[in-house]
């Protein structure tokens, strides 16, 4: 009996941390998207009547997953981060290659058949497409927030030949690039 009460506080103790993980994980994400978007030189363009829109793409399985990426960015920022006024919405895959209007695109996990899609429509529109997981830069994805030992963001250099996306010098000092 005593065995199995140390197994499940061990099992509790290793369910704290996963989810403290996760936790800290969506934060960074909702605190460097907005700021990644914003060095985006072309960004108000896509909407300049209204807030420029950051979409926060899903596939059916993580519609909830990325609805609180969008709600958390929203109220971490209050719609401004710096000049730019924006609003964070979640939009499934088949909305988001319909629409122009769009700014910038945060993908939560998602298969490659999406990812390529995205990717070919980010491209088109001139909109940065970015991702969790540095390999959807294979897919055609233009940029990564990982998480490694410190947080790292990946600019895919292909996409940026590309695309007509044009950043601040900014991030290309912070940036690392792949081919």
């Amino acid at each position: 009996m005593e065995i199995l009460i140390r197994y499940f506080v061990f099992l509790s103790f290793l369910l704290c941390i996963a989810k403290g993980e996760d936790v800290l994980l969506v934060n960074t994400y909702v605190r460097m998207i907005p700021k990644i978007m914003v060095l985006d030189t072309q960004a108000a363009l896509h909407n300049p009547a209204n807030k420029t829109i950051l979409a926060v793409v899903y596939e059916d399985k993580n519609k909830n997953s990325a609805k609180k990426i969008a709600e958390e960015i929203n109220g971490y920022y209050g719609g401004r981060i710096g000049n730019l006024s924006f609003s964070a919405v979640a939009l499934p895959v088949e909305e988001l290659i319909n629409r122009h209007d769009i700014a910038f695109a945060y993908l939560t996990q998602m298969g490659k058949y999406s990812i390529s899609q995205i990717s070919a429509w980010g491209i088109s529109n001139s909109v940065p497409t970015f991702s969790y997981d540095p390999k959807d830069l294979d897919n055609g994805i233009l940029g990564s927030i990982a998480i490694e030992r410190t947080t790292v963001i990946y600019l895919n250099k292909n996409v940026l030949k590309l695309s007509k996306i044009r950043f601040n010098e900014t991030l290309f000092q912070i940036a690392r690039l792949i081919e």
